[in-house]
C-alpha cells in the first residue's frame, strides 16, 4: 500500500479531521550587533559611513528596526568637515605714529584676512576668545612678515587690537576693533578642503553647504547673516566712545589713544551678531541603511531654485532607516545608549536575502557625523518569516492499524 505524503499545509497533530491551515508561517526574530571597529578600516576609513557582512544570510525579512544603539558623545560642534571652523575680515587702517606698520595695512586694504579657529566645542566665552587671538594673530603674522617693495620690514610688528566679547545675558557675540576700521566678510564663500582617499567608490564627500539658509559656516553659529558687517563707530555709545554691559559692569571697548598721530582722535568699532549664536551642534542623527531605508523626509528649504512653490520637490522618499535624538551636549564624553527608539521598518513583500548591509550617519543637512575616530555599536532587530509546517515527513511514524 502507498501512503501519499501529508500536504504541508495541513495540520498533523490532531486527532479530528485534517483541515487547511490558514498561516503556515511565524516571525522568527533575530538580533544582530554591530561595531564600527569591525569594518574593513581600510576599505572604509571613516565611521560614519562603512558596508559590512552579516554572520549569515537572512531570508525572508518582513520588518526591521533599530533596537539599540550607544554614540560617542564627543563629537565636535565646529570642523573643518563640517565648513564651520573660518571666517574672513579685511582692515581700513587708521594712521598712526609706527608709519611703516601703517603702510604695511594700507597694502594690504584690498585683501583679506583669514582664520580658521581650533576644531571642537566651546563656551560663549570660549569661542569668543577663540576668535579674539586667532584675528590679532593672522594680522600679526602678516606684519610680521611682510616687506616693503625696498625691502624694508615693518618696526616692532605687534597687533592686538581685536576684542572678541560674548554677552551671555544677550546670548550674542560682539566683534570690535579699538584703533582700526574692519569689515566682516560673511557674504563671502569660503573653500574647504578633505582629506582624499584612494578609493573614491568608497569616499563619501561631504555636501557643500553654502547654500543652505542654516548652519552655512561659522558666521552662522556666531548669529550673523549671510552679509558683510562693516564696523560701527563707538562714537554714539557715551561721551567716552566705550561699550559697557551694566550685568556685568564691564567696560568691553575702549578706544585706544596710544600711537596716534597729532591731531588725532580715538576711535573703536564693532560689529554685532543679528541673532543668538547657535554653539550646541545638531539634536539628531539620521542613520542610513542602504536599499532598506523607510522613513520620508523634507530637504532644507534652499536658496537657489526656480520652483514657484518649493517644498513641491523638496523630499526624499525613503531617505533614512532610523531617526537617532542627540542627549547629551558633546562635552559629556560618555556614550548615549538608546534603547526606546521607534523606527520599524516594514517590508511588503518580504525581502527575500540579506549578506551584506552598508550604513550612513549624517545630519539633516547631509553633513556626515564627525565621530572623531571613536568607536560606536548598534542593534538591528530582523523580523523574518518562517515555514512552520514546510518539514519533510517520509520519516514520520505509521499508527499500527496501517498495513505497509
Amino acid at each position: 500500500m502507498n501512503i501519499q505524503p501529508v500536504p504541508p499545509n495541513y495540520n498533523i497533530n490532531r486527532e479530528h479531521q485534517l483541515i487547511t491551515r490558514e498561516n503556515t508561517y511565524v516571525l522568527h526574530r533575530k538580533l544582530v550587533t554591530f561595531h564600527s571597529e569591525d569594518r574593513d578600516v581600510n576599505k572604509w576609513p571613516n565611521a560614519n559611513h562603512f558596508e559590512i557582512e552579516l554572520p549569515e544570510s537572512l531570508s525572508n525579512i518582513q520588518s526591521t528596526r533599530l533596537l539599540e544603539i550607544g554614540l560617542p558623545s564627543n563629537y565636535h560642534t565646529f570642523s573643518n568637515n563640517y565648513q564651520n571652523t573660518k571666517l574672513t575680515f579685511t582692515i581700513r587702517a587708521n594712521n598712526r605714529m609706527n608709519s611703516s606698520l601703517y603702510l604695511a595695512l594700507v597694502a594690504n586694504i584690498d585683501n583679506t584676512y583669514e582664520i580658521a579657529i581650533q576644531e571642537g566645542f566651546y563656551s560663549g566665552k570660549q569661542l569668543a576668545k577663540e576668535l579674539e587671538n586667532k584675528m590679532n594673530n593672522v594680522v600679526y603674522q602678516y606684519l610680521l612678515n611682510y616687506t616693503d617693495p625696498s625691502g624694508v620690514s615693518v618696526t616692532s610688528p605687534s597687533y592686538d587690537h581685536f576684542k572678541v566679547y560674548y554677552d551671555e545675558v544677550g546670548q550674542q557675540m560682539y566683534i570690535g576693533n579699538n584703533y582700526d576700521e574692519f569689515t566682516m566678510n560673511f557674504s563671502e564663500k569660503i573653500e574647504y578642503t578633505f582629506p582624499q582617499v584612494s578609493d573614491n567608490s568608497n569616499f563619501c564627500e561631504q555636501s557643500n553647504i553654502w547654500n543652505h539658509y542654516t548652519k552655512w559656516g561659522l558666521p552662522y553659529n556666531l548669529g550673523y547673516n549671510k552679509e558683510d558687517y562693516i564696523g560701527i563707530d563707538t562714537s554714539g555709545n557715551d561721551t567716552s566712545g566705550n561699550i559697557v554691559f551694566d550685568y556685568d559692569d564691564y567696560t568691553w571697548l575702549v578706544p585706544d589713544a596710544s600711537g596716534l598721530t597729532p591731531g588725532q582722535s580715538a576711535k573703536a568699532y564693532y560689529v554685532k551678531s543679528s541673532n543668538s549664536i547657535c554653539i550646541d551642534g545638531d539634536s539628531v542623527i539620521y542613520m542610513e541603511m542602504d536599499k532598506f531605508d523607510s522613513i520620508d523626509e523634507l530637504k532644507p528649504y534652499p536658496e537657489n531654485t526656480s520652483a514657484k512653490y518649493k517644498n513641491d520637490y523638496n523630499g526624499i522618499v525613503n531617505s533614512a532607516f532610523a531617526k537617532i535624538p542627540i542627549l547629551n551636549l558633546p562635552n559629556n564624553r560618555y556614550y548615549d545608549t538608546r534603547i526606546d527608539l521607534q523606527n520599524m521598518s516594514h517590508y511588503h513583500p518580504p525581502l527575500s536575502k540579506i549578506k551584506k548591509l552598508k550604513f550612513k550617519f549624517r545630519y539633516h543637512d547631509g553633513r556626515l557625523v564627525d565621530f572623531r575616530n571613536c568607536n560606536f555599536n548598534f542593534m538591528i532587530e530582523f523580523n523574518m518569516l518562517r515555514d512552520e509546517i514546510a518539514r519533510d515527513y517520509r520519516n514520520v511514524r505509521t499508527p499500527g492499524t496501517y498495513n505497509l
